[in-house]
């Protein structure tokens, strides 16, 4: 009977997959969205960003107000679970172009800019970022939200996969959090996106992640909405984000709903803290220096991948905006017998996909 149910899905996906765009056929990127935010003329980056409010006191931190999810963005992403699994999957393609972000190509001094930008000290404690070299990169569009469970769980019914989050009987997971899901997952899900749309969507590369993050690779340290960190207006205090997190799943990182506070210039969410985020990139650590100086890949293979943003339980910084971290594809944990297993799901990275221009690494 689940082989059958299976099969129905993916004869399901089969058929929407060919419906999506003739093989070989260039899409059509004239009709994706190519207004920028005002923002990125009216917001500079801080000449030495600050944190705000940081040692407030714990009595005036449980007085700050718990923001709101727009109440679009929450029946939006609740609808995706009614309706058939064809509806389901035509209101996804809907939403994740609704959702992007156009992101001018440029060049920009990718790593630690705190010499060339003025700030006293490095923004990072690793060395892996200390060689800033000029790269270029072109045009691309990105999600401006980190991908929900309620998105994930269209793509993993659609194919007759398993749910991610699942473990622990759901308790790490909540339709409007940022999904984990190990790396190939999170790249199935972007790739599938593109083969459902049309469009080649795909896992953001390292350098346009911080590009992004960095509202189109300027100085900017943090991708808050001017950055800098201002705990309680554009970034939770770390008791205030335990609070949130508890209403809604049980992860090490502290997840809650998506879009709780402000952009960056750019126009995208929740970039600098709220769980890690997968890129497409094999870590080096001489990838730096020995990157393309045009759209650059990462290494061609390696043991982890790198991930992006930042985790609530880390505590916020400055710096997120270019610290480099890795997992392995397939995070792992000890077991009580002191054995290595895969990690739950619900605490792997989460993602956000790109549309490319270029052919991307696969």
């Amino acid at each position: 009977m689940l082989t059958s149910h299976i099969s129905f899905r993916l004869l399901i996906l089969t058929a929407l997959v060919a419906t999506a765009m003739p093989a070989g056929a260039t899409p059509d990127f004239s009709a994706l969205p190519r207004t920028e935010s005002p923002n990125l003329k009216l917001v500079k980056p801080p000449a030495n960003p600050k944190v705000f409010n940081e040692h407030m006191p714990d009595a005036q931190v449980e007085k700050l107000p718990i923001p709101k999810q727009p109440e679009k963005l929450t029946a939006a992403l609740l609808d995706l679970e009614k309706g058939s699994i064809e509806e389901r999957v035509a209101k996804l393609k809907k939403k994740a172009i609704a959702d992007l972000v156009y992101v001018r190509g440029g060049s920009f001094m990718r790593g630690d800019f705190a010499k060339i930008a003025g700030i006293g000290a490095a923004l990072t404690a690793s060395m892996d970022d200390k060689v800033v070299k000029e790269i270029t990169l072109s045009n691309f569009w990105m999600g401006k939200y980190k991908i929900t469970y309620a998105e994930f769980d269209v793509f993993t019914d659609a194919t007759g996969r398993q749910r991610t989050g699942t473990e622990r009987k759901g308790k790490g997971r909540h339709l409007l959090i940022p999904a984990g899901a190990y790396w190939q997952e999170a790249k199935d899900y972007c790739l599938w996106l593109g083969q459902v749309t049309g469009y080649p969507f795909d896992l953001p590369t390292e350098a346009q992640w911080e590009y992004a993050a960095r509202s189109r690779g300027q100085f900017f340290a943090t991708a808050t909405d001017d950055g800098n960190l201002d705990y309680g207006r554009n970034s939770p205090h770390d008791i205030q984000s335990k609070a949130i997190s508890e209403s809604y799943a049980q992860t090490a990182d502290r997840r809650y709903p998506i879009a709780l506070y402000p952009p960056n210039p750019l126009g995208l969410y929740d970039m600098a803290y709220m769980t890690w985020e997968w890129t497409n990139d094999w870590y080096a650590e001489d990838a730096y220096e020995t990157a393309s100086k045009i759209d650059p890949l990462g290494s061609v293979s390696g043991k982890e991948k790198v991930i992006r943003s930042w985790s609530i339980w880390n505590g916020q910084i400055l710096g997120t905006s270019i610290w480099r971290k890795t997992k392995v594809p397939i995070p792992l944990t000890q077991d009580l017998n002191d054995e290595y297993v895969p990690a739950y799901t619900y605490n792997s990275p989460t993602l956000r996909c790109v549309i490319n221009t270029v052919q991307a690494r696969q």
